[in-house]
């Protein structure tokens, strides 16, 4: 079936040339009846990783290697990316931004128009990563996908800001945990002043920890993901019937109408807007699915399943969790000016005694030491993956596998150490700690806008060139690309908006010079090495 792969075997001058568009179309099974038929795939290659003949043939085509053993299956998978993405324990401590501008009823209706307009999104990416189950994700995808003259520096920028986004999103997590360790500290001992330092402490602890699992307890991070998930909804529950049954009540027109403007801007439509990033970040992140697509038994199924499916199970969560907390809110003022800074602790201490309160905290706790376990998994994937490919420096000592343990152990310790640094950062600014943290959403949403601009263009132009899907959109895939590409923008522009106006430095929101500033690096190392050594992971799939 297959014939020759560009790679690394051909010379610099042959690796940049363009990739020939050819007809791949076909069932799957067809093509990998054929593969096995001819002996084109080696068999020894995949021996011990548990990979099913259609995942053979999905590596074979994609020019890559089985490095990574296949331990997840279709519900591990589902149960992994929901505790990866953690909806209601991470998404309820990031809704200061919807409440100061546009208020209860601004949070809650953000959540449900961008749920909608996360739909296409999705869907596309669904499709793609059925298409190319790899855990290169997103700028694999553009790669393969996009206009061969552009292919190259549109996946190498796609691949940066991958990198940026899940680097980000990882320090969101152990600083979360971090932060609410701190706030049972407060609530058990008013007098304790919240130093920063010791909240950059219990970050570190929390790295290394999350580290050595990710690291030893690699084999056992699947088998027990369906148990950790079904923890996730008990103590969801937990959590909301408290709530419902001893927290003091807003009338319903004050919740889903109570809009307000607390950020100063010139209008109430502009304050909902403005504070649309927390209903933005609800939605972004079920993607990690994608990352972890080379250790899921057949992914090109699997994969696209799970993205899905958690897609429609973290709306329900954070949905009914975020009415439960406005709900509880009928003083707003008090709730954004809580001591421990984040409103839904506010609404607990209405709800229940400090002790039990201490208890719902430590299981959040504890299930976002899970999140961030699961959430580097998905991170070192992604570097893993890039660093194959050439694009980042030192590329061939972070894309190396560990003999013993099967995981890129040093993407995981490359991991840690940005982790330390941003934890360090905190110690001295927390608000660029925080700016640091918000660069997940604008940086996702540029890799979602970029990969589904590809398979767009090819689409429209070249649809005879589309691997085979088994998430395919059909004759709807235009429209539903389309859809795609404008919500992704139109998210990516409100994601760089501050909380409120006038600026100033400390309420201004850094993200959009971080991201400037790391894609100029990215530039200086394109100009300097990149472009002579990466060329995408298009040159290596298998073109007939």
């Amino acid at each position: 079936m297959p014939g020759h792969i560009a790679g690394s075997s051909s010379s610099s001058s042959e690796q940049q040339q363009p990739m020939e568009l050819v007809d791949r179309k076909g069932p799957a099974t067809e093509v990998g009846a054929m593969g096995l038929e001819n002996g084109d795939l080696d068999h020894h290659e995949f021996a011990g990783t548990e990979a099913t003949a259609e995942d053979k043939v999905d590596m074979h085509r994609l020019g890559k290697k089985q490095q990574l053993i296949r331990h997840f299956r279709l519900l591990s998978t589902v149960s992994f990316v929901a505790m990866a993405t953690a909806a209601w324990e991470i998404g309820l401590f990031l809704t200061t931004q919807g409440l100061t501008d546009g208020g209860t009823g601004g949070l809650i209706w953000s959540v449900v128009w961008n749920f909608v307009g996360f739909c296409p999104i999705y869907l596309s990416m669904a499709e793609m990563a059925s298409m190319a189950p790899t855990a290169g994700g997103q700028y694999h995808w553009v790669s393969e996908f996009a206009h061969p003259n552009h292919q190259k520096w549109l996946s190498y920028l796609t691949g940066w800001t991958s990198t940026m986004a899940w680097q980000a999103g990882n320090a969101i997590g152990v600083f979360l945990t971090g932060t609410l360790i701190q706030v049972i500290i407060l609530e058990n001992n008013p007098d304790y002043l919240f130093p920063t330092w010791q909240g950059s402490l219990l970050v570190m602890a929390i790295i290394v920890l999350v580290g050595v699992i990710n690291i030893f307890g690699a084999k056992i991070i699947p088998k027990l993901q369906n148990a950790i998930f079904a923890l996730h909804i008990m103590a969801y529950i937990c959590f909301i019937v408290p709530i419902w049954v001893n927290a003091p009540k807003a009338s319903a027109s004050a919740v889903f109408g109570g809009f307000s403007n607390s950020g100063g801007w010139s209008s109430m439509g502009l304050a909902v807007l403005a504070g649309q990033l927390s209903g933005i970040y609800t939605q972004v992140g079920v993607d990690t699915a994608a990352h972890i697509a080379e250790e899921v038994k057949n992914a090109s199924k699997a994969v696209p399943r799970a993205m899905m499916s958690v897609y429609v199970i973290n709306f329900v969560l954070i949905f009914f969790a975020i009415i439960t907390t406005c709900f509880a809110m009928p003083d707003l003022t008090a709730a954004l000016s809580d001591p421990s800074l984040y409103a839904t602790v506010y609404v607990l201490k209405q709800s229940m005694s400090t002790a039990w309160l201490t208890v719902v905290l430590v299981m959040i706790i504890f299930l976002l030491i899970c999140s961030n376990v699961a959430y580097l998994t998905a991170v070192t994937r992604d570097l893993f993956a890039f660093s194959r490919d050439n694009g980042l420096p030192f590329s061939g000592w972070v894309s190396k596998i560990h003999p013993k343990y099967h995981v890129p152990v040093n993407a995981v310790l490359l991991t840690s150490l940005i982790s330390f640094i941003l934890s360090l950062i905190y110690i001295g600014s927390s608000v660029a700690f925080y700016a640091i943290t918000s660069l997940l959403t604008v940086a996702l949403l540029q890799c979602y806008l970029f990969s589904i601009g590809s398979i767009l263009w090819r689409r429209i132009y070249r649809p005879e060139s589309l691997p085979p899907s088994h998430f395919s959109l059909g004759r709807w895939g235009v429209p539903i690309n389309i859809a795609g590409v404008i919500y992704a923008a139109w998210a990516f522009f409100w994601s760089f908006w501050p909380i409120a106006t006038p600026v100033t430095a400390a309420g201004f929101n850094w993200a959009s010079v971080i991201f400037i500033g790391v894609l100029m690096i990215a530039l200086i190392h394109y100009l300097v090495k990149a472009r002579h050594v990466y060329t995408g992971p298009v040159v290596l799939i298998r073109q007939h």
